[in-house]
């Protein structure tokens, strides 16, 4: 517990895993709000999608010959962010974060998702895709919300 460095007071609110056919994989709200407040989330990040297929087929910036996969920022609403991570896969990450973080910060963190998705998708015990809950595994779940805590916390 140190001083913080900076002005960085923001907060992740939501995360989302999507597969290649804009399957949600993983969508979860960390808000202590109501259910009205974590549906007008989740229709941001599906609003997101759009975005980052433009971006992709834009520049093919995120698919063959590119190795950095972070799409960046993809837009703002009220006072939230969101960014965008996509795998040669066709595999993308989504980040709703409240408030103005620091790009490295957001860029590394997106990139960590990416490696726990790997580890989890690569783990021949886990079924992946399971068809009611997608990545919603209990390891991943728990694994994603230590993420955002700290993400959270670091400021």
């Amino acid at each position: 517990v140190g001083m913080p460095t900076g002005r960085d007071d923001s907060n992740v609110r939501a995360v989302a895993v999507v597969g290649k056919k804009n399957e949600p994989l993983y969508l979860q709200t960390f808000t202590d709000g109501k259910e009205d407040d974590q549906l007008a989330l989740q229709y941001h990040m599906h609003t997101s999608l759009d975005i980052i297929e433009e971006k992709v087929a834009g520049g093919r910036k995120a698919y063959p010959g590119s190795r950095d996969m972070y799409l960046g920022q993809l837009f703002t609403v009220e006072n939230f962010a969101l960014y965008g991570y996509a795998t040669n896969t066709k595999i993308k990450f989504i980040l709703l974060v409240e408030g103005t973080p620091s790009s490295p910060s957001v860029k590394s963190w997106l990139r960590e998702l990416h490696e726990l998705y790997m580890g989890v998708s690569a783990n021949p015990f886990v079924e992946l895709l399971d068809q009611k809950n997608g990545l919603d595994t209990s390891t991943f779940r728990k694994e994603v919300r230590a993420k955002v805590v700290a993400f959270n916390r670091r400021s």
